[in-house]
């Protein structure tokens, strides 16, 4: 073991008397009151202007603050050359004192002493490598979430909110590569993971399987700990069919166990004012719920299918009505599903819940989709037969036509097909891609991207092509259901105040 240390601190004892000496380090937050933490990187995110986000510890503030410790100097005199070189370089250009200094002139000299030490010492060893204790050290600062209040804000203003289904690790992953608001582990998954012909066949435990799946890509280490990653999204899951009907204690009960088991923010529940109790109860807990109104898929059965909702005016009154109830229950967002876009805004913009449209136009407040449709993955027989519909092609002579038809009808202003980045890393030997050049990873990022600008520059959904209409006196029928209900009239005036 070395003596050297002690040998200093004996000298310095000798030197200074009993008088101890508390030197203002320049590596510790800790030294000043006006040292703080910051960031030693900035993460890509679309934080609305005048939201200040969450400083990070600087890894080398947190390391040299944790490792270092500056020996005290002398007060009446300069530290001999052979003491200045056991105590290290923070003793060198300290000047000598006079009887008449005080501790704090002392103090500031030597601090300015050691931090032009350390920078001499990073100006000639520019790249040091670290060891394995400070590599330990240097953690790097947990990642920024986006949360219920950083939505709330987006609302307030004008932002549109970006929320994409996952299902899988693979989809997790793809939802951290662009700004994604929300991410839904929705019970569409039965559809188009699973196979199933409508949502009500997902069990609870499905639904966990698939949630952990999604928090591993999303969550994962290394996308964490990288400077460039998005904030991550706000995640929910769906309450699948029947865990929440038989009672208020049974579904309280499954709701815990889904966000235990998950790590998910919260859950999304079908209905109305029948789920209005059980949303009162969660929301007094703190657990954030978000509710569904309009076209619900766990009661395909009861609407006689897919079909758009609240096209006439007792209709699109009773989604109305719904959402203020789901709101002052303690929804935070609402998802209203295949309504007409008038109904839609008129909801947005007389309840501060946030609202979030899938197949709703673009007057929400934010937009959702589901991530295999957004893609165009198969999710159906139905892209088999329409491949199989031509008996007499082959399907080399398929590719060969889909080739011909790529290069010759393409528009002039269609985006490029995205290629894979060059540094992908590559398969083991035995596999063979039968997409080169492309991939489906790199359309599915691309595809992710393109999605979150579309949101934000409110160029997706098109209320012409992509929107649902209501005939024109059904709508001013609705305006007077509204305006002829004095309980909703007075709701209305105390939102406006």
């Amino acid at each position: 073991m070395s003596t050297a240390p002690s040998l200093a601190r004996r000298h310095l004892r000798n030197l200074v008397g009993r008088t101890l000496v508390p030197l203002a380090c320049p590596s510790c937050s800790a030294s000043s009151p006006s040292s703080s933490f910051h960031t030693a990187s900035a993460r890509r995110s679309a934080w609305p202007a005048g939201t200040a986000g969450s400083e990070d510890a600087d890894p080398d503030h947190v390391h040299h603050a944790r490792t270092r410790r500056q020996p005290r100097p002398s007060t009446s005199q300069q530290s001999p050359p052979s003491l200045r070189n056991r105590a290290g370089p923070a003793m060198e250009n300290i000047p000598p004192s006079s009887s008449s200094s005080s501790l704090a002139d002392l103090a500031a000299a030597s601090s300015a002493a050691a931090a032009d030490a350390k920078g001499k010492a990073r100006q000639s060893s520019p790249s040091p490598s670290p060891s394995p204790s400070s590599s330990a050290s240097r953690l790097p600062p947990p990642p920024r979430r986006k949360t219920i209040a950083y939505l709330q804000k987006m609302k307030h203003e004008g932002t549109k909110v970006a929320c994409l289904t996952a299902y899988d690790y693979p989809t997790g992953l793809s939802m951290r590569y662009a700004d994604v608001d929300l991410c839904l582990v929705g019970d569409s998954l039965a559809n188009v993971a699973l196979g199933h012909s409508t949502t009500q066949p997902l069990s609870l435990d499905a639904i966990i399987h698939h949630a952990q799946a999604v928090q591993r890509g999303l969550n994962s280490a290394i996308l964490l700990a990288h400077d460039a990653t998005p904030a991550a999204p706000l995640v929910f899951a769906d309450m699948p069919f029947g865990t929440f009907v038989s009672s208020d204690q049974s579904a309280v009960d499954n709701v815990v166990r889904l966000m235990q088991q998950t790590g998910v923010d919260g859950v999304k529940i079908e209905g109305a004012e029948e789920v209005l109790p059980l949303i009162r109860r969660l929301t007094s807990f703190g657990i954030p719920v978000m509710g569904h109104l309009g076209l619900q898929p766990q009661r395909v059965g009861a609407t006689s299918g897919y079909r758009v909702q609240g096209k006439s005016a007792r209709q699109a009154h009773d989604i109305f009505r719904a959402a203020q109830q789901l709101e002052r229950a303690g929804c935070f967002a609402i998802v209203l599903e295949c309504i007409p876009n008038k109904l839609a805004k008129y909801i947005s913009d007389h309840i501060d819940a946030i609202t979030i449209g899938i197949g709703a136009g673009s007057g929400t407040d934010g937009q959702v989709l589901v991530v295999s449709d957004m893609m165009g993955e198969l999710t159906s027989p139905a892209h088999i037969l329409a491949g199989l519909a031509d008996d007499a092609q082959t399907p080399a002579a398929a590719a060969a036509a889909a080739a011909a038809t790529t290069s010759a009808e393409m528009p002039n202003d269609a985006p490029p097909m995205p290629l894979p980045h060059a540094d992908t890393p590559s398969p083991p030997k035995f596999v063979r891609s039968f997409v080169k050049p492309f991939s489906l990873g790199a359309m599915r990022l691309a595809a992710v991207q393109a999605y979150v600008d579309a949101v934000r520059d409110q160029s997706f959904p098109d209320d012409d092509s992509e929107g649902y209409k209501i005939k024109s006196d059904e709508w001013r029928a609705f305006i007077d259901l509204v305006e002829s209900s004095p309980a909703e009239s007075e709701a209305r005036s105390s939102h406006d105040a």
